[in-house]
C-alpha cells in the first residue's frame, strides 16, 4: 500500500466517476478485506459482508468531507488523525471495551493499522487522483 498507492491513486483518478463515489467505492472492499481479517467469533467465516461495513463506511465519508473541507493537502497527516480515532473508538465502545492492558499494548498498533489500511488509498484517490475537483471555465467546451 505504501510503495504504489500513488500510482494505483493516478490509474483510478483516471476513470469517468466522480472523486466521491470512487473515494466510497474504493473503501467498500477495503473494509470488506480489513474486517474479515479481523472478523468477531458470531460472524467469523458465515457472512460475506461484515456487519460492520455501514458504521466503517459512515467514519469513512466523514473522513472524506472533513479532509475535503479543511482543504487537507497531504494525506499521512489524515490518516493519523484516523488511525488515532480508530484507536480511541475501539477502546471506548469497539473490541478493546474492557480489555486488560497487556492485550491493549498488543492490540492497539495492530487496528492502528487497520485503521490506516481502510484510509490510506481512498485519501489518495480523493487527494492526488490527478484530476481537479472544479472543471475551470478555460477547459469547458462550447458547442
Amino acid at each position: 500500500m505504501l510503495v504504489f498507492r500513488k500510482r494505483i491513486a493516478q490509474a483510478l483518478g483516471r476513470t469517468r466517476v466522480p472523486l466521491p463515489a470512487a473515494y466510497v467505492l474504493i473503501s467498500i472492499p477495503l473494509i470488506i478485506f480489513e474486517e474479515d481479517i479481523d472478523c468477531m467469533s458470531p460472524w467469523c467465516g458465515k457472512v460475506i459482508i461484515p456487519p460492520t461495513l455501514p458504521f466503517l463506511l459512515v467514519e469513512i465519508v466523514i473522513l472524506g468531507l472533513v479532509v475535503t473541507l479543511f482543504h487537507v493537502r497531504r494525506v499521512f497527516p489524515a490518516v493519523f488523525a484516523y488511525c488515532v480515532f480508530g484507536v480511541a473508538w475501539e477502546m471506548t465502545v469497539g473490541g478493546l471495551v474492557g480489555a486488560s492492558p497487556v492485550v491493549d499494548v498488543f492490540f492497539i498498533p495492530y487496528v492502528a493499522l487497520g485503521y490506516a489500511f481502510v484510509s490510506m488509498l481512498p485519501l489518495e484517490v480523493l487527494l492526488r487522483s490527478g484530476r481537479q475537483r472544479v472543471p475551470s471555465a478555460a477547459s469547458t467546451d462550447v458547442m
